[in-house]
């Protein structure tokens, strides 16, 4: 009221109050009383909607505008991946996974070699000679792991009975470490001349239900290994490359190693 006088409107709420706050005396003149009733409803306040956007249509995501004082760092390389279209860099990443399949595959049959007399490489640092030809009509497939020891082309390793020859992997002195070196080449080369091989699996003597444990001969099979007729144990005994070593049905004598003296 004191700052538009007599042009002062108030609803009939606003003058009850100002009475009771003024005991009841009467308003000045001409102080006009507003009725609630012709006051406008109140609406609630909307946001000004666009003028580009239409209830029914997509939703479009303004471009941005390029900053023209952004200039791009010379030294950075670029993202070969950015310039490339969503179909474009599916295939490209198709393509680098196939170099990639292709490589691996190519290193792992490289590993693979063929052939009388060749080696490849197992767990560990040991080496292991491949029998001649297996595919040839009367050999048998598997590779030589030392004098007394095969693993049969499905990975089976055999324990070659009758005979012990000297350890090259642990060997108890530099003497059968040297015998235990002749006694593998010496049967490596009986393999490679002999015109036939055969092996043959043996029950092996271990206590009942503990073969093909790590209970009964390390997990090993137990076999025998003939080159031409003739059982390669008693070749290298023949020859000093090794010495008998006969179980009985269930057991082992103590393993025999009489090359350190």
């Amino acid at each position: 009221m004191a700052r538009y006088g007599v042009r002062t409107k108030v609803s009939e709420k606003q003058f009850a109050i100002l009475r009771r706050l003024t005991q009841d005396q009467s308003p000045p003149p001409k102080l006009e009383v507003v009725s609630d009733a012709t006051l406008p409803p109140h609406q609630p306040r909307q946001r000004p909607i666009s003028q580009s956007y239409s209830p029914g249509a997509p939703f479009m995501r303004t471009p941005r505008k390029r900053n023209p004082f952004r200039v791009r760092n010379p030294f950075r390389p670029r993202n070969p991946l950015r310039s490339v279209s969503g179909a474009g860099r599916d295939t490209l990443l198709i393509v680098i996974g196939c170099i990639l399949f292709a490589g691996l595959l190519a290193s792992f049959l490289g590993r693979q070699v063929d052939g009388a007399g060749s080696v490849e490489p197992q767990t560990g640092s040991r080496v292991v000679a491949n029998a001649p030809s297996p595919g040839a009509k009367g050999r048998a497939s598997f590779t030589i792991t030392d004098g007394d020891t095969i693993r049969l082309s499905n990975g089976t390793r055999v324990r070659l009975i009758g005979f012990n020859t000297p350890e090259k992997y642990e060997p108890m002195c530099s003497n059968e470490a040297k015998l235990g070196n002749r006694a593998s080449e010496r049967l490596r080369e009986l393999v490679g001349r002999a015109n036939s091989t055969n092996v043959s699996l043996v029950a092996c003597s271990c206590k009942p239900g503990t073969e093909g444990t790590k209970k009964c001969n390390y997990g090993r099979s137990c076999g025998k290994l003939e080159v031409d007729g003739r059982d390669v144990g008693q070749i290298l005994i023949s020859e000093g490359l090794a010495v008998p070593f006969v179980c009985g049905a269930t057991g082992c004598p103590p393993t025999p190693r009489p090359w350190c003296g």
